[in-house]
């Protein structure tokens, strides 16, 4: 027999289930590939240059919600050299279920012949950043940039509908 943990808590609510029953039953939460569960992705990249390159068209093409990008030292060897050098660390935030898509788009657009590329799980994930993250990542709207969005609110002041050029 298989719980899920809100299943586990209201049936040991309603049977008064002890910890031995619980412990002879195998508890987990059923999570399917299709999940729309928070997940990270990241890579190192070899300068700011790349990172902010690949974080940017990785959003621009909906495959993640966010990507966070910033300075690091690493040490690691390579082809049994001892490497220590400078990199960016650029991790994205997205949805379990566009974390294999955006694996192949960080692998096609990097520069290194085997960059890391690692996805991490979240054990839990607040409501109103899931919801944002949802209704984002599904929308139509194309992103447009802080400047194109200043134009459009001038615009707008005036009378002006930017939306409706001909």
């Amino acid at each position: 027999m298989v719980y899920n943990y809100s299943s586990i808590i209201f049936a040991s609510r309603i049977n008064r289930l002890t910890r031995r029953d619980l412990q002879n039953h195998m508890l987990y939460e059923t999570v399917s590939k299709e999940s729309k569960d928070i997940v990270f992705v990241y890579t190192t990249c070899s300068g700011l240059e790349e990172a902010r390159a690949i974080g940017l068209s990785a959003v621009n093409e909906k495959l993640a919600i966010s990507a966070d990008y910033w300075f690091i030292n690493s040490i690691y060897p390579w082809k049994n050299v001892i490497q220590e050098i400078d990199q960016c660390m650029l991790m994205f935030s997205t949805q379990k279920i566009l974390s294999d898509k955006l694996v192949k788009h960080i692998e096609a657009e990097h520069s290194y012949s085997v960059p890391t590329v690692i996805r991490c799980d979240t054990a839990i994930t607040n409501q109103p950043y899931s919801f944002w993250v949802d209704t984002t990542l599904t929308s139509k709207d194309k992103y447009i940039t802080e400047e194109e969005y200043q134009l459009k609110k001038k615009n707008e002041e005036v009378g002006y509908r930017y939306d409706k050029l001909k």
